[in-house]
């Protein structure tokens, strides 16, 4: 019932907020630094995060990390029950209460288009939507907004949506199935980056297919900490770092 999930959605913040004062409570006793619990998208979990828990772990032994991927829409619902303090995300949190929250935008990333290195667009110079449209696509499962947004790129062209031909929550599951086939994988530019070698290769693209906002969001109760200033900033150097290597 609404009344249900109002309760529940407290509920949920009570218990952030007691297990929160239990590891500050602990880490004052013992000199640990506790616990960062983080949701993140699955293009920021294969490419800055891993070096930057990395760093953070060796730089803070007594610290513990809970590291929880998926795509935007899971990961709003697991942040707004109080299962994950930091989330780091591309887009919104659309439907989500965010009352005891903070913010930060850290950037703003194109969509690029991964294909096989030998598919047929390859060397045809920049594509346009309508070529790319006559093609399967790929992309994340549960991604509403990936899903979204496509339909609208293709409407403006006054195109059907795109034929989805595989959705999964795995980079390496995508990434392998583009190398066997002709299908097209939109994804952000960082992620873009990383998943380009021999076999995969980004095309040009006549026009930009759409832009993404990339934010931390960061619950009032552990935004103090000298840890997540710790992390938050090494995660905004980390990301800085991606977009000037593109660039360059």
């Amino acid at each position: 019932t609404p009344a249900g999930e109002l309760f529940y959605r407290h509920a949920g913040a009570l218990r952030t907020a007691s297990r929160q004062a239990q590891d500050e409570l602990k880490a004052l006793r013992t000199g640990e630094a506790g616990t960062l619990r983080i949701g993140a998208g699955v293009a920021w979990s294969a490419t800055v995060l891993p070096e930057v828990l990395r760093d953070m772990r060796r730089d803070y032994p007594g610290l513990s990390i809970d590291l929880l991927t998926g795509v935007g829409d899971q990961l709003a619902m697991q942040f707004a029950e109080g299962r994950i303090d930091l989330l780091l995300v591309a887009g919104g949190l659309a439907g989500q209460p965010l009352e005891d929250a903070r913010r930060e935008q850290l950037v703003t990333l194109p969509m690029e288009l991964v294909v096989a290195r030998d598919h047929p667009l390859v060397g045809q110079g920049p594509v346009g939507v309508r070529q790319i449209a006559g093609y399967d696509w790929v992309g994340f499962a549960d991604d509403d907004s990936f899903l979204h947004l496509s339909a609208l790129l293709t409407a403006r062209h006054g195109l059907a949506p795109p034929r989805m031909a595989m959705r999964a929550n795995s980079v390496a599951a995508l990434g392998t199935f583009v190398r066997g086939t002709d299908a097209v994988m939109v994804v952000i530019s960082s992620l873009a980056s990383a998943m380009c070698d021999e076999t995969l290769v980004t095309l040009p693209l006549q026009e930009p297919l759409w832009d993404m906002p990339v934010s931390l969001f960061c619950r009032e109760l552990v935004a103090g900490r000298p840890v997540t200033l710790d992390f938050t900033e090494r995660l905004r150097r980390a990301i800085e770092t991606v977009v000037a290597q593109g660039h360059a």
